[in-house]
Formats: C-alpha cells, sequence, structure tokens
C-alpha cells in the first residue's frame, strides 16, 4: 500500500471519527522534521497559539501532524497499524489536552471505533 492511498484513509477515518465522536480539527499534515522523534502531535492553530486571550485547549481548528514514514528511511511508510494507533492518540487530544485516565479511555474508544470500521488496529 502506497503512503499517497494511506494518507487519504488517514484523513477519511479521521474525519468519520470526528464525526462519530463530534470532535473537530483544522487540519492533517503528515510528519515535518521537527516530528523527528515523534510520531504525532496535535497543536492549536496559528490563530489561537498566538492569540493572548484565547485558551490554546479550546481551539476547534487543531492540527493533527501525523509521522507516516520511518524514522531512519524516510521512503518507507510506518506499519498502518502504526500510523492508526498515532492518528487515535492525537485525536483522543481533541477532547482531553492531558495524557491522564480519561485521554487513554478515550484512545481506546476512538481504536475501538476504528476496528468496527474495518480496520486492523
Amino acid at each position: 500500500m502506497s503512503s499517497v492511498i494511506m494518507w487519504k484513509d488517514v484523513y477519511e477515518l479521521a474525519s468519520s471519527a470526528c464525526k462519530h465522536f463530534d470532535l473537530s480539527f483544522g487540519k492533517i499534515l503528515p510528519e515535518t522534521r521537527k516530528l523527528a522523534k515523534h510520531y504525532g502531535e496535535c497543536r492549536p492553530c496559528d490563530k489561537c497559539q498566538n492569540a493572548e486571550h484565547i485558551d490554546e485547549r479550546n481551539c476547534r481548528e487543531k492540527v493533527l501532524y501525523i509521522r507516516i514514514h520511518q524514522l531512519n528511511k524516510p521512503r518507507h511508510p510506518l506499519a498502518f497499524s502504526t500510523i492508526l494507533r498515532t492518528l487515535a492518540h492525537e485525536l483522543a487530544h481533541l477532547k482531553y489536552w492531558t495524557h491522564g485516565k480519561e485521554h487513554r479511555q478515550f484512545e481506546r474508544d476512538i481504536i475501538n471505533f476504528m476496528r468496527d470500521q474495518g480496520f486492523a488496529i
């Protein structure tokens, strides 16, 4: 499976999960050099990040970054199940900003939703 097809699947699955769990995001982007040591990241949009009067956690246009390639082999995609687990983790941040018990449970709920959609995770 090529990374182009995988990226389309990632976006469609994220959109479906957000609709199911009543979440929203602004964009999902593939990895950047900043993600070299991380699998993913959830950030507030630039507008919320730079505004003094807006709590970044409440941003409804968050940007999700997902690494899709192996760290030392940029032309080799990660296992699709790894990408989907990362996606579930970052989607959970749309509701729970920290890594507490609620975040972990919600991440499991998202993974179960993905499995119900027919994805092997």
